[in-house]
C-alpha cells in the first residue's frame, strides 16, 4: 500500500478495457473516494475531478490536505464503469500527517 504526506495531490488512474482487450470508454464512469470514515464524494464523469487521458483511461487527483495524525488516514477509491464497458475497481493508499 503506498504512502504519502498529507498536503500531497495522489492520482488514481483507472483503465476500462472491452471484451476484446481494446481500451473503450464505459458509456458512464462514476468515480467515488473516501478519507478514512468520512462523508463518500462521488464524481460522474465529466465532472471534476475525474478526467479523461485517452480512449478508456481516466484519472483523477485528490488533495490530501488537512490529515494532522494521529496515526495514518486510509483513502480508498473506486471506479465504476456501466453501459458499453461494464467493470469496477479500487485502490486504496494511506496518507501520514506532515513532519512538522
Amino acid at each position: 500500500m503506498n504512502l504519502y504526506m498529507s498536503g500531497s495531490l495522489v492520482q488514481s488512474l483507472a483503465t476500462f478495457l472491452n471484451a476484446s482487450g481494446a481500451p473503450t470508454n464505459p458509456t458512464v464512469i462514476t468515480f467515488k473516494w473516501r478519507a478514512g470514515a468520512g462523508v463518500t464524494n462521488v464524481a460522474v464523469y465529466p465532472a471534476a475531478p475525474v478526467v479523461l487521458v485517452s480512449a478508456g483511461i481516466f484519472y483523477a487527483n485528490i488533495d490530501t490536505t488537512g490529515w494532522a495524525g494521529p496515526g495514518n488516514l486510509l483513502y480508498t477509491t473506486e471506479w465504476v464503469g456501466t453501459g458499453t464497458v461494464q467493470a469496477i475497481q479500487s485502490d486504496y493508499w494511506q496518507v501520514e500527517p506532515p513532519s512538522l
